[in-house]
């Protein structure tokens, strides 16, 4: 779970450091967002889904090892 909070830690300072920035305003009015309220609200759906997992699903952990098996077969080339 700390990573978790450590990800949503580092997501609210991100958005600290761009929320004044020109390009996440065009960006966000590009997007049809209409306020950074939506991001806290990411953020808590996001929240909520890494608390109700019980393990990583099947999909992304079978992704993930293809990639690994890539990865391994490129440096032992």
């Amino acid at each position: 779970m700390n990573e978790g909070l450590f990800l949503v830690n580092n997501y609210h300072q991100a958005l600290d450091i761009i929320g004044t920035k020109p390009a996440l305003i065009k960006q966000m009015q590009d997007q049809q967002v209409a306020d950074l309220g939506v991001f806290a609200s990411w953020i808590n759906e996001e929240r909520v889904y890494l608390q109700t997992l019980k393990k990583e699903p099947l999909e992304e952990t079978t992704v993930m090892e293809y990639w690994q098996k890539l990865v391994n077969l490129a440096h032992s080339q």
